[in-house]
C-alpha cells in the first residue's frame, strides 16, 4: 500500500514538472506579446498626437478603381517624408468603412477598422422602410496588432454588416499598394515644389 502511494506521488511530481516545463515558455511568449502591444500603443498614440504631419489625399477612382455610392478618400500622413499613417474611408450604400493603418520604418504595426451602418427607419408597426443616411451606428470595430508582418493579436467588437473575415496577408498586400500610391503622389508633389 505504501509503495503504491509513493509511486503515485512520484508520478504526480513528474506530471507537475512536465506541465511546468510546457507552461513556462508560453508565459514568456505572452509577456513578450504584452510588451510588443504596449510599444505598439505608445507609437500609435505618438503618431496621432503629432499635428505636424503632412497630408496627401486621393479620392475615389484615384485609389479604388471604382466609385462607391458615397465616394471614398485615402489620406496618407507623412512625418519627415516617411509614411506613418493611412486613413481609408469608403462610403458604400449602407454606411461607411474606415480603416486606419499605422507604420514604423515602412512596416505595418497596427490597424483599426470601423464599420458603420446607416440607422434603420421603421414604421409604426416596426417594419423596415429604409435607412437614415444622416445617422450612423457603429456595428463593428477591429484592432489588429502586427509584428514583422505577422498578426500577433486582434480585438474585435460587434459584428460586420457582411461577414468578412480579416485575412492578414491580403490586407498587408492591399495596404502596401495604397501606401505605394501615396508615396508616389508625395514624390510628385515634392518635385513640383
Amino acid at each position: 500500500m505504501v509503495f503504491k502511494q509513493l509511486s503515485f506521488i512520484t508520478s504526480l511530481k513528474k506530471i507537475i514538472l512536465f506541465i511546468a516545463f510546457l507552461i513556462t515558455p508560453l508565459m514568456s511568449i505572452s509577456q513578450n506579446t504584452d510588451d510588443l502591444i504596449l510599444k505598439i500603443r505608445t507609437e500609435f498614440q505618438r503618431i496621432n498626437s503629432n499635428n505636424q504631419l503632412e497630408k496627401i489625399e486621393l479620392f475615389n477612382e484615384e485609389f479604388m478603381g471604382y466609385r462607391a455610392d458615397g465616394g471614398g478618400q485615402l489620406t496618407g500622413y507623412f512625418e519627415n517624408n516617411k509614411l506613418v499613417k493611412i486613413t481609408e474611408w469608403i462610403g458604400p450604400s449602407y454606411g461607411s468603412l474606415i480603416t486606419e493603418s499605422y507604420f514604423k520604418d515602412n512596416q505595418l504595426f497596427f490597424v483599426y477598422q470601423k464599420e458603420n451602418k446607416f440607422k434603420d427607419i421603421l414604421d409604426n408597426s416596426g417594419e423596415w422602410i429604409g435607412l437614415d443616411a444622416s445617422k450612423e451606428e457603429t456595428k463593428f470595430e477591429g484592432r489588429y496588432y502586427f509584428d514583422k508582418n505577422i498578426l500577433i493579436k486582434q480585438l474585435l467588437k460587434g459584428k460586420r454588416v457582411f461577414n468578412q473575415i480579416f485575412k492578414p496577408a491580403r490586407f498587408i498586400e492591399h495596404t502596401n499598394s495604397t501606401a505605394e500610391l501615396l508615396r508616389k503622389r508625395k514624390t510628385t508633389q515634392n518635385k513640383q515644389q
